[in-house]
């Protein structure tokens, strides 16, 4: 068994605790590299704390190989007494955690949700088992509820902006664009104009602000499309459109893995057609830190996948 004895209350007080994480994490992560990218901390700083940790404790703990390394029997029985240490420290802090649950309450369109929270949603959860998530979803999401009911909204940047805070962030730019079936996609192979695609009947996502900016769009352009079925349920979209009932203009993201898969075809308009900003707004309060926690890890996605 590997005992630390460190002689004087002096030097118990000023010995660094963290030298120990840092050891211990090293060994965990099988070598500075991948320790230095999950601590967040550079790898020379690394390497410089566990050279103070084998001067403190005047043993040599870990033996350097170009890339790799070798613990020492002085290493290895503290990394095995740490682990045992740290297993006990884990299981405290899950306990205390899950006597300390809070609550998130996220406001939605749901059509927005379909695609917003994907794995992210499932990450979080993993990472912070004790932050209960309420999704409130809605076909028309009231934002002057956001003070009484929400700690926190995802919404395009039209709504957003009608809440007066300073905790508004840019969650992502979602690209538009025209999808259609395989068959009614023959008509439209290479389109230079929006007036190209003529009077085609039209599946339209949702009426509101966002679609008041398409229809304005269509009308700087001289284009009446035929409005065949108004829809706010995704699969219901996704179905019409693959069976060629119409063109749906609609977010990119929306339809990315149909498109994908070639159950849909993208219309490619060589016109600059307008994006559409998504915000996550957020309150202070009680709730701010584990809010911070939830939105690294929604952008984390976009920010690999976008």
């Amino acid at each position: 068994m590997y005992v630390i004895y460190i002689e004087g209350s002096d030097s118990m007080n000023n010995f660094n605790l963290n030298l120990f994480k840092y050891f211990y994490y090293v060994v965990y992560y099988n070598g500075f590299t991948n320790a230095s990218k999950n601590l967040n901390i550079a790898q020379s700083s690394l390497s410089y704390n566990i050279k103070q940790l084998e001067l403190q404790l005047d043993k040599v703990l870990i033996i350097r190989n170009n890339k790799n390394f070798e613990l020492t029997e002085d290493g290895y029985n503290l990394y095995e007494n740490l682990k045992a240490a740290f297993s006990i420290l884990n299981q405290n802090l899950e306990q205390f955690d899950n006597q300390n649950t809070v609550e998130l309450t996220i406001g939605i369109r749901h059509y927005l949700a379909d695609f917003i929270f994907k794995d992210a949603l499932v990450e979080f959860i993993n990472m912070y088992p004790n932050i209960h998530i309420n999704i409130k979803l809605y076909s028309k999401l009231d934002i002057k509820k956001f003070e009484d009911e929400y700690d926190m909204v995802i919404d395009y940047e039209d709504y957003t902006n009608l809440l007066n805070t300073d905790n508004k962030e840019l969650l992502c730019t979602l690209t538009n664009t025209f999808v259609s079936g395989k068959e009614l996609s023959k008509n439209y192979e290479t389109v230079q104009s929006l007036k190209e695609l003529g009077s085609t009947k039209l599946i339209s996502m949702c009426p509101n602000k966002r679609n008041g900016k398409f229809q304005k769009m269509c009308f700087e352009n001289g284009i009446l499309f035929e409005n065949i079925v108004s829809v706010n349920d995704s699969t219901l979209s996704k179905e019409l459109v693959k069976n060629n009932v119409g063109l749906c203009f609609v977010n990119r993201e929306f339809f990315k893995e149909e498109i994908a898969s070639g159950d849909v075809k993208e219309i490619k308009v060589k016109e600059e057609l307008f994006d559409d900003k998504i915000y996550i707004v957020y309150k202070n309060g009680k709730n701010v830190n584990n809010i911070i926690k939830f939105i690294k890890t929604l952008k984390k996605q976009y920010t690999e996948e976008l």
